[in-house]
C-alpha cells in the first residue's frame, strides 16, 4: 500500500498556530465497497487508519481533515446561533494519536474538547440514515429510538432437583431373591415431592438485569437515575428501552457491524463498546487477480474460464493446408 506523507507546510490551514503531522494513504478518499447499508459504509470509512500529531490545533479545524480523510457523512454539534449546547469550534486541540483508526481519533478529540460545566460529556452516535453525529450527549439527547431486547434466554434458569428420589438396589435384590422373579414394587424411594429450588422468580431476575444496565450503562442518562435521556421497561419477557443511537450501541452493539470485530468491555464500573475493521470485505491496495496467458510447447494456453484462478486450455491450432 503506497504511503504520502504530508508535510508541515500542507497543514497549516488545519493547524492554525499549531503543528501537525500525518501519515495516511495516498488519496482522498478510501475505496469502500457499497455494503447496501449507509450506517456501515459510514463506518468502514471511519475505519481508515491513520497517525496525526496536533499542537493547539482549532477544534473546527479537526473535524475539518476528519471529514476530508474520510469523505464520510459527518454531523458536528456546534454551539451556534440557535443552540447554546454544542462544541466549541475555537477549542485548542493537542493531541499525538499514533496507529489507529480515524474512529479512535475522533473518540480521543471528543474527549480533549468536553466542557466540564456541560454535564456527560461528548460522544458519537449514527443516525439510521449513516451520518455519524458527534456532540454533547446532551444535545445528542434529541434523538432517540425504541428498541425491543428479547431476554428469555438471560431469564432462563435450569432448576436444581435437590431432592431426587433415590434408588434402592438393596431391596430389589431382596425382593428378587425371595419371589424368585421381579415385583411390583418401584425400586425408587421419594424423599419429597416436587423437589426443584430456584433462586429468584422471573420479575426478581428481570429487576436485576435492568438494575446492572442502567449502572453499568450511560448510569446518569437513565430516568430511572435521574436523567433525562433513556427509559428502560420490562414487557413480557422483553425490555423496551427508548434510548439515544449511543446508549442502545453499549447495549448491544450494532446488529449490522460483524460480531466479530465487536468487542465489549467493563471498565471503571462503566461498559465499553469497541468496534473494529471488518475484514470479511477489506480487501489490500494495489493487488488484485488477474488473468494470465502462458506458452507450453507449441500452443497457447488462454484462459478458458475470463474468472481468476479459472481452468487454461490450449488455443486451437490453425487448420493446417492439406498436401
Amino acid at each position: 500500500m503506497r504511503l504520502a506523507t504530508v508535510a508541515i507546510a500542507s497543514l497549516l490551514v488545519f493547524s492554525g498556530s499549531g503543528i501537525a503531522q500525518t501519515t495516511v494513504p495516498a488519496g482522498a478518499a478510501p475505496a469502500v465497497r457499497s455494503t447496501g447499508d449507509a450506517r456501515r459504509d459510514t463506518m468502514l470509512r471511519m475505519m481508515r487508519p491513520v497517525t496525526i500529531e496536533f499542537r493547539e490545533t482549532r477544534l473546527e479545524d479537526v473535524m475539518r481533515f476528519v471529514t476530508e480523510v474520510t469523505q464520510a457523512d459527518i454531523d458536528v454539534m456546534w454551539v451556534d446561533d440557535r443552540e447554546s449546547v454544542g462544541l466549541d469550534k475555537e477549542t485548542p486541540i493537542t493531541v499525538n494519536f499514533q496507529k489507529g483508526t480515524v474512529l479512535d481519533l475522533v473518540e480521543k478529540v471528543l474527549e480533549k474538547a468536553s466542557d466540564p460545566s456541560i454535564g456527560g460529556g461528548n460522544t458519537w452516535q449514527m443516525s439510521q440514515f449513516g451520518t455519524l453525529q458527534l456532540g454533547p450527549k446532551e444535545r445528542l439527547n434529541k434523538w432517540r429510538r425504541l428498541e425491543i431486547y428479547s431476554i428469555a434466554d438471560l431469564l432462563l434458569e435450569v432448576p436444581d432437583y435437590n431432592q431426587a428420589p433415590e434408588f434402592d438396589l438393596q431391596a430389589v435384590l431382596q425382593s428378587t431373591g425371595q419371589q424368585g422373579g421381579g415385583s411390583g414394587q418401584s425400586p425408587f424411594r421419594d424423599k419429597q415431592q416436587g423437589g426443584t429450588s430456584f433462586t429468584k422468580d422471573v420479575e426478581g431476575k428481570t429487576n436485576d438485569l435492568i438494575s446492572i444496565i442502567t449502572t453499568l450503562v450511560e448510569q446518569d442518562q437513565w430516568v430511572d437515575n435521574g436523567g433525562t435521556a433513556a427509559t428502560i421497561r420490562p414487557f413480557q419477557g422483553n425490555l423496551l428501552v427508548n434510548a439515544p443511537d449511543y446508549v442502545h450501541r453499549q447495549v448491544n452493539g450494532y446488529p449490522w457491524w460483524p460480531s466479530t470485530a465487536t468487542r465489549t468491555s467493563t471498565q471503571g464500573g462503566r461498559r465499553y463498546v469497541t468496534l473494529g475493521v471488518d475484514s470479511a470485505i477489506s480487501k489490500l491496495r494495489g493487488f488484485e487477480q488477474v488473468p494470465v496467458t502462458a506458452v507450453a510447447g507449441d500452443g497457447t494456453l488462454v484462459p478458458s474460464n475470463p474468472q481468476p484462478g479459472g481452468s487454461v486450455a490450449p488455443a486451437e491450432k490453425p487448420a493446417q493446408p492439406k498436401k
